[in-house]
């Protein structure tokens, strides 16, 4: 049974075995304690709007607090700009990875025509060191491959089926362009177990990050918007202030 407990306008419940932690502040407590085990959450946002900063403290603490070791993938950015930009949060990765913890899969450099075998590879690797936690960054690198939606909604099926039967939680990072309100392909969402939101917004004084938890399934969710701090400590989630 869970135990709930209230701090500000936040419920704070303990994880239970169904559930996930994230180990991001602030945001377990607007989700039942976690992230749906084996489940497969969009991460979407703006560039800029700490995306990869919250999805590697979702694999840090995954190998440090919970015994579950972690893989991120990336399309993108490259593993030794990934390290010591993390490293700035108290996230040492290096360690982590000498320890056999965690990997990180460069394939910033991947033909177009290669997609389906690396995540062949991909879903191989993780297989290897028994990953209970995967970052891809990002779907929208991979979407880029297909010439048609119909293979690209086949294929993230297929992934999504094959990670949760191994019990591995993951997250799917999409990028959403400055000023733009589509996702992706249009499709993502509805194969997606959950849908987190981090947007970058402008007003009078400055800019503003916010999330909102849009879907996720099988829990009783927070709806409202809440700020996203980033601190030396990495991202928090606090009552959104307008």
């Amino acid at each position: 049974m869970k135990q709930v407990t209230k701090s500000n306008s936040f419920v704070s419940v303990e994880a239970s075995n169904d559930r996930v932690p994230t180990g991001i502040n602030g945001l377990d407590e607007l989700i039942e304690g976690g992230l749906p085990r084996a489940s497969m959450v969009i991460l979407a946002g703006s560039p800029g709007s700490g995306k990869t900063i919250a999805s590697a403290q979702f694999l840090y603490h995954g190998a440090t607090e919970c015994s579950e070791n972690g893989v991120y993938v990336s399309f993108a950015e490259r593993k030794d700009v990934f390290m010591r930009n993390l490293k700035r949060f108290g996230l040492n990765f290096t360690k982590l990875e000498k320890m056999g913890k965690f990997k990180f899969l460069d394939f910033a450099t991947t033909r177009k025509t290669a997609i389906a075998s690396t995540l062949n590879l991909i879903v191989k690797e993780a297989l290897s060191i028994k990953t209970k936690r995967l970052v891809v960054d990002s779907f929208s690198a991979i979407a880029l491959a297909f010439e048609n939606k119909i293979d690209a909604r086949v294929l993230l099926h297929i992934f999504e089926k094959m990670m949760h039967q191994a019990g591995c939680t993951t997250l799917l990072l999409v990028e959403i362009p400055t000023g733009s309100s589509n996702l992706g392909l249009g499709f993502e969402e509805f194969v997606a177990d959950g849908l987190i939101l981090f947007e970058t917004i402008e007003d009078e004084v400055g800019i503003k990050k916010r999330a909102i938890i849009r879907k996720l399934r099988g829990t009783d969710h927070n709806q409202n918007y809440s700020n996203i701090v980033i601190s030396d400590e990495g991202i928090s989630l606090t009552p959104y202030i307008t």
